[in-house]
C-alpha cells in the first residue's frame, strides 16, 4: 500500500524489468524503445514543466509517445528517464490515488519522477562508495559525475540526500550569476531554512561564489540572501569550473572551516504571504515564488502564471508546435496538419 513519498518511487521502479533497469543508463533511448515506447525528438521543447520539474521532455502515455529536447549531453539521459518515470507511475495502481490526497499534487508528481530518473542513472551503491570516501562537499558532485552517466543536476539530487543537516547542493552559472540548479535538503526537524538558493535567484551582491576563479575552490562561512530581504548564515564547500561554480550549503561546519564557532540562531519556514488571483478568486498562497514568473503558486491549483499561460496552449501531436487550444481539434491536431 503506497502511504509515502518513497513508497511512490519504489512502486514506480519495481513496475521496471530488472533487464531495462539494469542497463537504462548505458542506453535510455534504446531502453524505453524496448518497453514498446516510440521516442522522438523534439526541438520545440524547454526547460520548463507544468509541475515545476527540470526536464526537456513530454509524454503521450495513451499514444506510448516521448518527445525530448536533444541536447547531445547527459541532460538528455535525465530527461528521458524523467518520461520514463511518468510512464512507470501509469503502471501502477495507487500512486495517483495518494498524490491526489497531497497538496500541489502536480509537483509531486514531478518529484516522484524525479527520483525515478535519479535511482535509474546513479546506482545508489555507487553514491554510498563515493560519499563514504570522499564525504558531502562540492568535488563530491564531480566525482558522481564522472562515475556515471547523469547529469550535474542528477547528481545534485543523489547528493543532497546524504546532507546530515539543512542545506542545498547548487549548480550556479557563471556569466549570468544565478541558480541554475539546487537541491534542497530541509532541516529532519525544523523544515526549511528561509533563506537558501533556489533556482532562479541570483547570487547577492558581494558573495564570495560571484568572483570564485575556474579551478579555484572555497571553504568558508558566509551567507544566504533572498531576493525578498531575508538572510541566513552557511558553511559552504565551492569549486569553481569554466561556465558553473557547484557549491554545497550546510547550517552546519560539515568541513572544519572554522575552530571557534559563534552561530547566529536559525529561522526556519516563515514562507511569503501573498494574496493571489487564480481558480475564480482570490486565494492566501504562501510559500516560495516561482524562479520564472516570480508569483507564488495558488494553494488549490498548484499553478503560478507560467501554467495559466500554458494552459490555454497545446501541441500538436504531428508538428510538434505548441498553438493556442483553439486552433487545435479533438484529436489534437492543429489547423495546419489536420
Amino acid at each position: 500500500m503506497i502511504k509515502t513519498f518513497d513508497d511512490c518511487v519504489a512502486a514506480a521502479l519495481a513496475a521496471l524489468p530488472d533487464t531495462v533497469a539494469q542497463r537504462f543508463a548505458g542506453a535510455p533511448k534504446e531502453a524505453l524503445e524496448g518497453l514498446g515506447l516510440t521516442v522522438r525528438p523534439a526541438q520545440h521543447l524547454t526547460e520548463s514543466r507544468e509541475g515545476g520539474g527540470w526536464c526537456d521532455g513530454q509524454s503521450y502515455l495513451s499514444d506510448g509517445v516521448v518527445l525530448f529536447r536533444p541536447t547531445g549531453n547527459r541532460r538528455e539521459n535525465f530527461t528521458l528517464a524523467h518520461e520514463l518515470g511518468h510512464w512507470l507511475v501509469d503502471q501502477v495502481d495507487g500512486v495517483y490515488d495518494w498524490l491526489s490526497r497531497q497538496e500541489n499534487g502536480d509537483r509531486l508528481l514531478e518529484t516522484v519522477c524525479d527520483a525515478v530518473a535519479q535511482s535509474l542513472l546513479i546506482p545508489a551503491r555507487v553514491v554510498d562508495d563515493i560519499v563514504a570516501s570522499r564525504q558531502v562537499c562540492a568535488q563530491t558532485l564531480l566525482d558522481l559525475v564522472d562515475a556515471t552517466q547523469a547529469s550535474r543536476p542528477v547528481c545534485a539530487i543523489a547528493l543532497s540526500r546524504h546532507l546530515p543537516c539543512a542545506g542545498a547542493v547548487v549548480i550556479i552559472d557563471r556569466e549570468s550569476g544565478a541558480v541554475t540548479y539546487s537541491s534542497v535538503q530541509p532541516d529532519p526537524f525544523e523544515g526549511w531554512p528561509v533563506a537558501i538558493p533556489w533556482p532562479g535567484q541570483d547570487v547577492p551582491p558581494g558573495h564570495p561564489l560571484r568572483n570564485l576563479r575556474d579551478g579555484a575552490s572555497l571553504g568558508r562561512k558566509s551567507f544566504w540572501a533572498t531576493p525578498w530581504g531575508q538572510r541566513q548564515e552557511f558553511y559552504i564547500d565551492a569549486v569553481g569550473l569554466s561556465r558553473v561554480v557547484v557549491a554545497v550549503f550546510a547550517d552546519r561546519d560539515l568541513w572544519g572551516v572554522e575552530t571557534t564557532h559563534f552561530d547566529a540562531p536559525r529561522e526556519f519556514s516563515h514562507r511569503l504571504e501573498a494574496d493571489i488571483r487564480c481558480c475564480g478568486g482570490t486565494q492566501k498562497a504562501r510559500g516560495f515564488p516561482c524562479p520564472e514568473c516570480r508569483r507564488l503558486f495558488c494553494p488549490k491549483c498548484g499553478g503560478c502564471l507560467c501554467t495559466q499561460r500554458a494552459s490555454n496552449e497545446a501541441t500538436c501531436r504531428a508538428c510538434g508546435l505548441e498553438k493556442a487550444k483553439h486552433l487545435m481539434d479533438s484529436s489534437g491536431f492543429c489547423v495546419d496538419c489536420m
